[in-house]
């Protein structure tokens, strides 16, 4: 292995130090296990040359006392080392596992930008299982063979030397396949796994977007798609099973070889009268014995080149650097209570040549509702991301009551913020859990009240379980105004002084947009609230408006000062709204 595959391997290692102390007992049994095997090949020599031939007659009766008490000694090790190691291995895992998901989790949204799902559901579940071969298996026929080999080597080494150089001779001819092998197995396992994450990948956005695929007949095209992922991954693990398939047959020729010079040789010695027959016989086993570890370590070592390969691409993902943490001195933010101001503010995505807002600023104020208008691509939802710091500004700074919000704490700033979004997102649980998310203790009483008032609770009654039923994945059973309005109550819940609405309305139908713009008039009353929106109705009563484009501020009014001096809002607004006969209730005052 070359420098960065054992500095690799030491970090995969280095998982199991929390278990260093039945990693020690594991050892133990080992070396008691290694033990054991090197006696058995020694009893070989006084069984035939002294009990057998009547030497000693008393041996008859006490040697096979011994081999039943050292398989007894024997098995009871292999049972130690087995099962520790399968210990300590599943907690690994189970350490890594939580570690990748922790880092995920703590990721910001611009991390999650360019990635794809599947490939990152790939990582945390077949790359991690790969890993677990390299830290416990392969540590343990590692271990446990290397000790074997050394108590082996001990006896023949002991019984005849001169037979123990000639077994030994084809060490150095093992060294280059094992190396060879290793090298092809890692190559192979990283294409696999990259197959894996496409194949993953596919899988999530087929199941995800499983209407459309149907909408539009392309239920064979994906399937095609999918074959020749799982085509790419049957080849490259096919190549890994013939790396597998090849080692064998090419580490028993050589042993082989050895143990055929040692028949040799010794033989003429037996024939000669130098050694007994008990003394070839009791090597030849101890030879054959020593090389089946020897055999093992090949195996092994394609293993961990497997763990190496998987481990390289889950550090490659915990290497990632925070883009949003807190400082060690962050600061716990005191209730909301005076304005928040972005203050010449410009963010540009790593790995992008442009920025997506540049020198913004404006204020608002404690109470005010300030919509955000602009065309598509004008830079609305990165401005408010930065808000809840989903991710940090490039310069400049946005800051709540003079604070930077750099120097608060994510989780104490998130608390002042309650989020409503277009693309709603639910989770695979009951409706009570999805209303009450963020909360340790649900109120059923407070969770009806706070549906009520989000036009909700009508048609969660109706429900098979009412507030008990399962929503599906991501409120598949529900309909999208449905959705919206448990979203709207998840905020409303939450009763924090600062809102956030995106797109909150778009995509509804007459009646539901209707339910949900009262329930988002109940949910601003008293707050202060940023809303993008693209529908007059929602934006028409804002106390200001602050217009972007292409990353920049155009204009900042109200409405009607908006419409009256004319540029990009009243372009919009003719193009957007006048094109469609409007309600009484929101044609301009």
């Amino acid at each position: 292995m070359g420098q960065s595959s054992v500095s690799l391997y030491k970090r995969l290692l280095a998982f199991l130090l929390p278990y260093k102390g039945r990693l020690l007992i594991a050892v133990s049994c080992m070396v008691v296990l290694a033990a054991s095997t090197a006696a058995m090949a020694w009893m070989l020599k006084p069984v035939l040359d002294e009990a057998l031939t009547g030497k000693s007659k008393e041996l008859i009766y006490i040697i096979p006392l011994v081999i039943i008490g050292l398989y007894l000694v024997k098995g009871a090790a292999y049972f130690g080392q087995a099962y520790l190691m399968g210990y300590i291995g599943q907690h690994v895992i189970f350490d890594l596992r939580n570690l990748l998901y922790k880092h995920l989790t703590d990721q910001s949204l611009s991390f999650y930008a360019h990635r794809k799902t599947g490939e990152l559901l790939a990582r945390l579940s077949y790359d991690v299982s790969l890993v677990q071969a390299a830290v416990s298996t392969a540590v343990t026929a590692l271990m446990r063979d290397a000790i074997s080999i050394v108590f082996l080597l001990v006896v023949i080494l002991i019984q005849d030397w001169m037979l123990a150089l000639i077994a030994i001779l084809v060490f150095p001819a093992v060294i280059y396949p094992i190396a060879r092998f290793g090298r092809k197995m890692r190559h192979a396992t990283l294409d696999g796994q990259a197959s894996m994450g496409e194949m993953t990948s596919l899988l999530e956005e087929t199941v995800s977007g499983i209407r459309v695929v149907k909408a539009f007949g392309m239920e064979a095209y994906e399937q095609k798609r999918f074959r020749n992922f799982t085509g790419d991954f049957l080849v490259h693990q096919l190549r890994v099973f013939r790396v597998n398939a090849l080692s064998f047959p090419i580490m028993e020729l050589l042993a082989g070889f050895g143990i055929a010079g040692v028949l040799f040789y010794g033989g003429l010695r037996v024939a000669s009268g130098e050694t007994t027959a008990g003394t070839l016989v009791s090597f030849l086993a101890a030879v054959i014995m020593l090389y089946e570890p020897v055999k093992r370590l090949s195996r092994a070592n394609n293993d961990i080149q497997q763990g190496l390969a998987a481990g390289e691409r889950v550090f490659e993902v915990l290497d990632e650097p925070f883009e949003v943490e807190d400082k060690q001195s962050a600061l716990t933010t005191a209730p909301f209570t005076h304005s928040i101001s972005f203050a010449s503010v410009g963010l540009q995505y790593s790995g992008t040549d442009r920025p997506v807002l540049s020198d913004v600023s404006f204020d608002v104020a404690a109470g005010e509702v300030v919509a955000l208008v602009g065309r598509s691509g004008a830079g609305k939802t990165s401005l408010v991301n930065l808000l809840p710091r989903f991710m940090d500004v490039s310069s400049g700074s946005v800051q709540m009551d003079g604070v930077d919000l750099r120097e608060l704490s994510q989780q104490s700033l998130r608390s002042q913020i309650a989020l409503v979004t277009q693309e709603i997102i639910l989770f695979n649980d009951t409706v009570l859990n999805n209303i009450a998310y963020g909360h340790d203790n649900i109120d059923l009483d407070r969770v009806e009240e706070i549906a009520k008032a989000a036009n909700a609770h009508e048609f969660i009654i109706k429900l098979p379980q009412g507030y008990h039923t399962m929503v599906g994945e991501r409120g598949v059973i529900l309909s999208g105004g449905q959705r919206q309005r448990l979203s709207l109550a998840r905020a409303l819940l939450k009763n924090a002084p600062i809102l956030i609405l995106d797109e909150a309305t778009s995509a509804l139908d007459t009646e539901s947009e209707r339910l949900v713009q009262q329930a988002i008039e109940r949910l601003m009353q008293g707050r202060t609230a940023i809303v993008i929106a693209h529908r007059l109705s929602t934006i028409r009563n804002a106390d200001r408006i602050v217009v972007l484009e292409e990353g920049r501020v155009s204009q900042i009014g109200c409405h009607d000062e908006l419409l009256a001096r004319g540029g990009i809002y009243s372009e919009l607004y003719h193009l957007q709204f006048e094109a469609q006969p409007l309600s009484q209730e929101e044609h301009p005052r």
